[in-house]
């Protein structure tokens, strides 16, 4: 167990008070080391469970019923660049946003529902009730996701995948402070393709309960993802389902210095490698404590989840059929050894068992604290002529700065 002394005394073990994301000496030096090598790995799929059979936090402390207002009042102005805006200056505007902000700042997460909305750029007007921020692009994602309105994507997961537990953009050192999903279709059956979201702070109890959390304390972890290039692929004719991302796709740039650059300026480490089946390819690596800071409860939590490691692909059409040691994506300890399956089992469950259920009816809008939650669901599969489309907005940036002494 992690005391509350060695708890107190993590900084000191670790010879800072807050770790750099960039790598130690430490770390530089171990980087080559592999216990067991890849191909040895127990790579047997992990058993998922998403929650205990009872949410984590009581519906109606979190969802927020938009039929009680006037929306088409509040949402009657327009922004300078001719979109749908939210009326600031209304006193009903001025009651919802506090409203939205008691519920975010109680709880982390927010779902409307009864909303009456249909398209992303009411499901942003909204958002923005809540944060006055500026709309910012999908850089440095590890997946394809296709813009549908301006700062507005969709999910860019098949439904035949679980979509393991994660906080958004962790993987890089730029991260945001919540994201949304607005509902643009959804099924009949709201159980069917719904999101869930873990409470983060009884999942990192959980964790930091365990010699396995206090190794992630110590050494932090190592993101590497492999993104392969999108003109190799397309001068060859090849299958673009084993593809998750292109280092062009994810950048937003053609030339390999440019790109380099984009992910250097988020923290990462970057070579390039050649593959016979992938072609020339970006190899990005992520060195960066376990837990995040929250600013919202004043303590370290977690900010990593197996999400990132190979397990995530275990399901996902065409690249579930490759070599683990082939997938896009690799976590490992931040001295480079490789966790057990056991410790990953361990780690999945600590999501799940604080799990909380989002059922989606057309028009709802969840927004979450990438801090206070982490989100993920199941794979699903749709009858003959139904929907689900989720519209992702992706909120303000911060720099990441890791944990902070004194703060477990």
């Amino acid at each position: 167990m992690l005391s509350k002394l060695a708890r107190a005394n993590t900084g000191a073990l670790r010879g800072a008070g807050r770790r750099s994301v960039m790598p130690t000496a430490a770390v530089m030096q171990r980087r080559g080391f592999y216990n067991p090598r890849p191909q040895d790995e127990d790579s047997r799929p992990l058993d998922l469970k998403w929650w205990s059979g009872k949410s984590a936090v009581p519906f109606e402390k979190f969802q927020i019923d938009l039929s009680k207002y006037d929306m088409k009042k509040i949402l009657s102005a327009k922004n300078e660049e001719g979109d749908v805006a939210a009326d600031m200056a209304l006193r009903d505007t001025q009651v919802l946003k506090e409203h939205m902000t008691q519920v975010f700042n109680d709880v982390g997460a927010i779902q409307c529902i009864n909303t009456g909305m249909t398209t992303g750029e009411e499901f942003t007007a909204v958002t923005k009730i809540l944060f006055d921020y500026e709309s910012r692009d999908y850089e440095g994602g590890a997946n394809l996701r296709e813009p549908i309105e301006k700062n507005v994507y969709d999910t860019g997961a098949p439904s035949a995948a679980n979509i393991l537990y994660h906080h958004e953009m962790a993987y890089v050192g730029t991260s945001c402070k919540w994201v949304a999903f607005g509902a643009l279709e959804a099924t009949k059956d709201p159980w069917k393709g719904a999101t869930y979201i873990s409470e983060n702070i009884g999942a990192t109890d959980m964790l930091l309960d365990s010699k396995f959390g206090e190794r992630l304390v110590e050494k932090g972890c190592c993101y590497i993802r492999k993104l392969p290039d999108r003109k190799y692929f397309i001068d060859n004719n090849l299958d673009t389902s084993i593809v998750y991302n292109y280092w062009q796709t994810s950048t937003g740039c053609e030339d390999m210095d440019e790109a380099e650059q984009v992910m250097r300026s988020k923290g990462l480490e970057v070579e390039w490698q050649d593959s016979p089946v992938f072609g020339r390819y970006m190899v990005t690596k992520y060195y960066v404590d376990t837990f995040e800071y929250d600013p919202y409860t004043d303590r370290n939590t977690m900010y990593a989840s197996v999400a990132d490691d190979y397990a995530w692909f275990d399901t996902w059409p065409g690249l579930k059929d490759l070599p683990h040691w082939e997938r896009p994506l690799k976590l490992n300890f931040g001295d480079g050894e490789v966790m057990t399956r056991e410790e990953k089992q361990f780690w999945s469950d600590c999501y799940d068992n604080n799990g909380i259920p989002l059922l989606w009816k057309k028009g709802d809008l969840g927004i979450l604290c990438n801090y206070r939650t982490a989100h993920g669901r199941p794979l699903y599969q749709l009858d003959k002529g139904e929907k689900r489309d989720l519209a992702v907005i992706l909120g303000e940036t911060y720099v990441r700065q890791g944990e902070i002494e004194g703060k477990f």
